[in-house]
């Protein structure tokens, strides 16, 4: 890559500065999350020297097939199944220290090589508490959105109320004390007693994570200096983003493009390449509206054929036709670059195939953008197209695919305005066609 050497006059002294390509690549999903992003960016980590999840936390799970055997990751980057990038678990994430021990044992079982060299945690990631996932079940029987009970919210709301622990805390002498403080206080607060033993596991696990703890800012940019490959990777989908989801039934945190430069400290002209990953039907799991949803035999079929479960609730996930309006609001909002379609396979054995290309309310065509807030309201318009009733799982050139696959892909192409650059056929790390 070429860098370019060029003056700058400051202060009557010339400054000979270098300019970067700094190429940071973000893969981030278009629906309500599941769309196969773990599969992405384990593709794309094979040639990546820094994979960095960028926001959310243990609410997330990304499935990784290989060769048959699956990985479920729910903190830990996507890019550790490879043996080549740093991993590193960015400033925006809010982390549980017990499930996350749990998760480096069980990569450590499976045999994944030198996890203690290649994993980061980034000093300014807070910590889930003990109290957060009480209060997450509390808040939830009184307000039920359908959360995943795994204590995001409080934690993101200590956060935003400066009250929070990092995970540079954990470096200090003085961690315990202030957490004990904490936790004592929110026990009275609900009138209950401590559970020593939950505390205690925690602060075991705190312990554990030490190593781990790391300048995850000057790491990233360090590589960028050195025009390494630097892969963002977003947890959840565009839909559930905090301010331009489908509030309030939306995550904690922001899932779209902005949250990879405030969860990683990297500037926004450092990203070169924004990849959205697109179901090839809609998925949701947890309350809220869904326009395009099939609560028929077909919903059945697709979430049946996609063994549609959350990889971290386990709850079945909720099924519906391809959402147009939907997507196009995501290529907008996050300045995609080209996108990658998955599960193309599980349409199968489907003769015809619905999509919706608009939206009305109130008898008029309506934008996502003017109406994300207020999906129950809108009518969705269908297109059929017509299904290819063979299978496709693990075909690897895009012209051996049937004409009608061929032609349902360039039709969601066309309408979203950006290229459809990877095709998932399988579910397998290998079932892809690259175009």
């Amino acid at each position: 890559m070429i860098r370019k050497v060029f003056s700058q006059f400051f202060n009557g002294v010339f400054l000979i500065t270098k300019e970067h390509n700094m190429p940071v690549t973000v893969i981030l999903g278009t629906q309500w999350g599941d769309e196969g992003k773990g599969k992405g960016a384990d593709f794309l980590a094979e040639n990546a020297d820094i994979v960095a999840r960028f926001q959310g936390g243990p609410n997330a799970g990304h499935t990784i097939i290989i060769d048959g055997q699956k990985t479920v990751l729910h903190q830990v980057p996507s890019g550790i199944l490879q043996p080549r990038p740093l991993c590193i678990l960015g400033g925006g994430m809010v982390i549980n220290p017990i499930t996350l021990c749990q998760e480096i044992a069980a990569l450590d079982k499976q045999g994944v090589q030198n996890i203690r060299g290649r994993l980061h945690i980034a000093r300014n990631a807070h910590l889930i508490l003990p109290l957060h996932r009480d209060r997450d079940a509390r808040m939830e029987k009184s307000h039920a959105i359908g959360t995943t009970g795994r204590g995001i919210g409080p934690a993101y709301t200590d956060k935003i109320s400066r009250l929070g622990f990092r995970a540079g805390d954990i470096l200090s002498p003085l961690f315990k004390q202030k957490t004990r403080l904490r936790v004592d206080d929110y026990l009275k607060s609900i009138d209950e007693k401590e559970d020593a033993l939950v505390l205690a596991e925690f602060f075991s696990a705190c312990e554990d994570l030490r190593p781990f703890v790391s300048d995850t800012v000057d790491l990233i940019h360090s590589a960028l200096a050195d025009n390494k490959l630097v892969l963002a990777e977003g947890a959840q989908g565009t839909l559930l983003d905090i301010d331009h989801g489908t509030y309030p039934f939306v995550t904690s945190s922001n899932t779209t493009i902005g949250g990879a430069c405030t969860g990683l400290g990297i500037p926004a002209r450092a990203i070169t390449r924004v990849i959205g990953i697109i179901k090839a039907y809609t998925t949701r799991v947890g309350n809220g509206p869904f326009p395009t949803e099939l609560l028929d035999e077909t919903g059945a079929l697709l979430q049946k054929r996609g063994d549609e479960r959350g990889a971290t609730t386990g709850r079945d996930r909720r099924c519906g036709w391809l959402d147009l309006p939907a997507i196009k609001y995501a290529v907008k909002v996050n300045g995609l670059t080209e996108a990658w379609l998955t599960k193309l396979d599980i349409l199968d054995t489907l003769s015809e195939i619905q999509v919706c290309t608009e939206y009305f309310a109130d008898g008029f065509c309506a934008k996502a953008s003017g109406v994300i807030n207020c999906l129950e309201t809108v009518t969705p318009s269908y297109v059929t197209v017509q299904g290819w009733e063979q299978e496709i799982r693990g075909t690897h050139k895009f012209e051996d695919l049937p004409q009608a696959a061929q032609n349902y892909v360039r039709f969601i192409e066309q309408r979203i305005g950006v290229p459809i650059t990877q095709v998932g056929t399988g579910p397998d790390r290998t079932d892809n066609i690259n175009r």
